[in-house]
């Protein structure tokens, strides 16, 4: 790291004064020190001894204390891996529908009087068989379901659903197409949602 390279610079600096400067001292401060010699006298002739001119040795240049290093940086946590998306299963293909057993189908009165719900159902796969749809088909379809009386246009009709599979552009969906029922008879088919008739 940038902080590392000069610290390690001025401890080595330190390092190199301590131990080369009792060798450079003379040139640096331009003294240079006067040997004592030192005479032995007979033991009855007490000579008082000269004083000494030496210079004291100077104070030792204190070590540099060291500077501590800076602490690691932590590793970086590794990302966890990204969890893998289950693969998308395959739609199913759609069985067509057991065809109920016919029944007979209850005769409509002189005053169009509602249809049962068997009635309901058996009038709407006649229809998709006469194929007054082109939609849908009736191998398509899932189920069938009588519904509500409903008004539409100031006209009331029984209704019915059809539950059908069909490829779309965002894969195979469940579509719901409505049957409008007047007189025995599908009148037309419309979807649920929009009230726009099916062609």
């Amino acid at each position: 790291m940038n902080v590392v390279f000069p610290i390690i610079c001025v401890v080595a600096a330190g390092a190199a004064g301590y131990y080369f400067e009792p060798s450079l001292r003379p040139t640096l401060t331009g003294r240079t020190q006067v040997a004592i010699v030192v005479q032995n006298l007979p033991e009855d002739e007490e000579t008082p001894a000269p004083p000494t001119t030496t210079k004291p040795d100077p104070a030792p240049t204190p070590k540099p204390e060291p500077t501590p290093e800076p602490a690691p940086e932590p590793a970086p946590t590794p990302e966890p891996a990204p969890t893998p998306e289950p693969a998308p299963e395959p739609a199913p293909t759609p069985e067509p529908a057991p065809e109920p057993a016919p029944t007979p189908e209850p005769p409509a009165t002189a005053g169009g009087a509602a249809l049962g719900e068997e009635g309901i159902v058996k009038v709407m796969q006649d229809s998709i068989k006469e194929k007054q749809v082109k939609e849908f088909t009736f191998e398509q379809v899932l189920g069938w379901k009588a519904g509500e009386e409903k008004e539409v246009d100031g006209v009331k009709y029984q209704t019915g659903q059809a539950a059908y599979k069909a490829e779309t552009i965002f894969g195979v969906k469940t579509i719901q197409a409505q049957a409008l029922i007047k007189d025995g008879k599908v009148a037309k088919w419309i979807w649920p949602n929009s009230g726009m008739e099916i062609k």
